[in-house]
């Protein structure tokens, strides 16, 4: 199956990127939420049904060069499952002929020549996805094809569900596409957009040849009101998990700075000091707080607000990670093909244990912190320093909202299941069954219960499992 992002990409933001666990789970997505479900969602939720692959539908065939690894290792293609965040939504692509349709939640989308990656809106209830139609490429939400150009990229979906947003080429023009209305378009072309909180704003860059003329915009839905920020470097923006804030890299007489704002008060930017050389961006959670690495001289330093401190040689594969408490800053760091653990800014100079690969840290509301790592061929998890139980595969390891548990997803041979954890130590609690696939999982509110996607043989599941 053709992935249009792939295909037609341009910058991307740090934050945007999405991935395939082939490996071991499948379908890993963004970095791990917790949702905020409705007080409907109890434990008694056991298990709910929601949606059956009929016997008669087949996975996609591979387009050669675009593969997945099992695939070109001789194995059967695999469907590619998305759950929405609430679990209570699901879509698939499948094949029929040389041709591929969508199935959202039972129902079965138009046959298309090529389809692009597919999206849902948090409740599960809306879809969409590029499509390829003689030749052209249009935008299909909901089952309705709009307007068509010469390409389309991936959408994204408002927080609420109400609006959509993606990027289109018409001719020389690249267009920002709201709920498919263009703006005035540009020879150069976006970074992928993100909407605020609320849902009523944009947030994209505008590339360009030249550093200086790079722009990073702030937009209402109808592009009528617009702030403006030049001279962008290639870092683009991040934006925080709660969507209220975004910073971004700026050049100034050939250093460079953090820019930051409130996205609803963009022309209100804090300016940071000049640096050498800034990555590595990031904010916490609910924006309040600004981390990146930089290099003044030759010398390396980790940024927490206004505080600066050295930094050991070692490159960062991942971002940091600012603590709930805001008094320090987690990070991988990387040196001859080695990778360990770092905290700064809390009194303690000395790296974790080494591994030979190390992902995915996270940290609790109450400061502890754990990350999948891996030594020769067995996989764990590392909380507060502690290994946990050893499987063939780990990742994305979330804590509950009260901070008593972790949970992640394993494999252990052909066999995939979800874990749960004690949040002190990593010790093994339970281990759910194994099924075909399993799906990022998040915290019922006040962490009473984990939810969690599951492919069963031909069933797609939403699973609750009680505390």
């Amino acid at each position: 199956m053709k992935n249009v992002a792939t295909l037609f990409c341009g910058k991307v933001t740090l934050l945007s990127a999405f991935f395939m666990f082939a490996a071991g789970c499948t379908a890993q997505q963004e970095k791990p939420k917790i949702l905020q479900q409705s007080v409907k969602d109890t434990v008694s939720e056991s298990t709910m049904l929601v949606a059956t692959i009929p016997a008669d539908v087949t996975p996609p065939k591979p387009i050669p060069g675009h593969e997945s690894a099992p695939a070109a290792q001789g194995q059967p293609s695999s469907f590619q499952i998305i759950f929405s965040e609430s679990g209570k939504g699901v879509a698939y692509v499948a094949g029929q002929g040389d041709g591929f349709y969508v199935m959202h939640n039972q129902e079965r989308g138009k046959v298309y020549s090529a389809v692009g990656t597919v999206v849902l809106s948090q409740d599960g209830r809306r879809s969409a996805y590029a499509a390829e139609v003689d030749g052209k490429w249009c935008m299909v939400l909901d089952g309705q094809e709009g307007k068509r150009y010469d390409s389309v990229l991936t959408p994204a979906f408002s927080p609420d569900g109400r609006h959509i947003v993606c990027q289109g080429k018409a001719g020389d023009k690249w267009y920002m596409l709201v709920d498919g209305f263009p703006n005035e378009g540009t020879t150069a072309s976006y970074t992928t957009p993100e909407f605020n909180s609320d849902s009523n704003l944009i947030v994209y860059t505008e590339s360009a040849s030249s550093i200086n003329d790079t722009r990073l915009i702030v937009s209402d839905l109808s592009f009528r009101k617009r702030s403006v920020i030049t001279a962008i470097g290639d870092q683009l923006f991040v934006t925080n998990k709660g969507k209220n804030r975004i910073a971004a890299v700026q050049l100034h007489d050939s250093k460079f700075r953090v820019v930051d704002f409130k996205f609803d008060k963009p022309d209100v930017v804090h300016e940071g000091p000049l640096y050498d050389v800034i990555e590595q961006l990031a904010l916490s959670d609910d924006g309040v707080s600004l981390s990146y690495c930089a290099l003044k001289g030759r010398t390396r330093l980790m940024i927490l607000d206004a505080r600066e401190e050295l930094l050991p040689v070692g490159r960062a594969p991942e971002l940091p990670m600012i603590r709930p408490d805001k008094k320090g800053v987690g990070i991988l760091l990387s040196l001859d093909n080695r990778i360990s653990f770092y905290q700064t800014f809390i009194g303690s100079k000395v790296k974790g244990k080494i591994y030979d690969e190390a992902s995915n840290l996270t940290y609790s509301t109450n400061g502890s912190y754990a990350y999948a790592a891996r030594t020769g061929n067995d996989w764990f998890v590392v909380v507060n320093g502690k290994e946990g139980t050893q499987f063939d595969r780990v990742v994305d390891p979330l804590f509950s909202p009260d901070g008593r548990y972790l949970v992640y997803r394993a494999r252990k041979g052909k066999e995939r299941f979800l874990v749960l954890a004690d949040a002190k130590d990593g010790k093994v609690i339970k281990q759910y069954p194994s099924c075909e696939q399993v799906f990022q999982p998040s915290f019922l509110p006040g962490g009473k219960g984990v939810a969690y996607g599951v492919k069963d043989g031909s069933k797609l599941v939403r699973k609750v499992e009680p505390l």
